[in-house]
């Protein structure tokens, strides 16, 4: 169990909180406690994974680069997003994308200005 409240103020509690409003049965049952979700999310945290990627539209087609892959835990404290991606990727349009394991859990975007530093960053999936 996490024992900060840093877990409860960035980015990784922005990501939580969206897939309980958006992806969760929080429709149904109703939205739980904020102290609930603060435990639900602290038991998920050390298997969960915050991914970063960039939009690029050519033409009619949309695409997404992989740029990154962080634990949630090391983005927990990025309160500034905006400043974080255009420091590290330069500008552009940012996916980032909150998963437990194999398990998507919700999205949310970002847009920064300057030039795109991530053009040079794309990584390549790995194959299995």
């Amino acid at each position: 169990m996490i024992h900060t409240d840093k877990l409860y103020t960035g980015l990784t509690w922005d990501l939580y909180k969206e897939h309980v409003k958006k992806f969760s049965h929080a429709a149904v049952k109703g939205m739980p406690t904020e102290h609930e979700m603060k435990e639900t999310l602290a038991s998920l945290v050390d298997g969960s994974t915050v991914k970063v990627l960039s939009q690029e539209k050519v033409g009619m087609v949309v695409t997404f680069h992989w740029l990154d892959t962080f634990p949630a835990l090391d983005v927990c404290e990025v309160t500034d997003v905006k400043t974080f991606l255009s420091q590290r990727y330069g500008g552009g349009k940012f996916k980032l994308n909150l998963y437990h394991g194999i398990n998507f859990l919700s999205t949310k975007n970002w847009e920064t200005e300057g030039p795109p530093k991530w053009k040079t960053m794309i990584r390549v999936p790995e194959e299995t």
